[in-house]
């Protein structure tokens, strides 16, 4: 349990040194676009979960999600379908925001100027990391909504 501790706090301290590199202007929108990404994703995702459970359920209406007197399974199978997409989308939405800066000449060269001194933090090894989380996330997240979307019957 100690070492699990010092782990952590050893983490944490080289997470805020990593943080203090951020100098450039180009971060000022690049926590912007990744939350605008996430809600973008996400809502996208939704929406095709819920294409999905209509194609089971074709007399549910979205206006009807999430009800005020709403059961506690169905209320549990409605959570499941909104919030198992939230990492994937996030983590979808960091990878493409990352691609997007990547390809403004100017926003790049700041990135790289930055991550120089800093190991782990280049352009690769940053967007090798997403896509490692982003293979777990994005797909059992979506399968996570995919099943309380059939198993969803009743929006009561």
């Amino acid at each position: 349990m100690g070492n699990r501790i010092k782990e952590v706090l050893e983490y944490y301290g080289r997470a805020r040194h990593r943080a203090g590199r951020r100098k450039s202007a180009w971060n000022a929108f690049l926590i912007p676009f990744s939350l605008v990404a996430w809600a973008g994703i996400w809502y996208l995702l939704f929406r095709l979960v819920w294409l999905f459970h209509v194609a089971f359920h074709p007399d549910h209406e979205l206006t009807d999600f999430w009800q005020k007197d709403i059961g506690f399974r169905n209320g549990v199978l409605s959570f499941l379908m909104v919030f198992s997409l939230v990492p994937g989308a996030g983590t979808l939405g960091f990878v493409l925001t990352n691609i997007f800066f990547r390809l403004i000449p100017w926003a790049r060269r700041a990135f790289d100027a930055e991550a120089k001194d800093y190991p782990g933090t280049s352009f690769r090894k940053s967007m090798r990391g997403l896509y490692k989380i982003c293979i777990w996330t994005l797909p059992s997240g979506l399968l996570i909504a995919f099943i309380a979307a059939y198993f969803l019957k009743s929006l009561k």
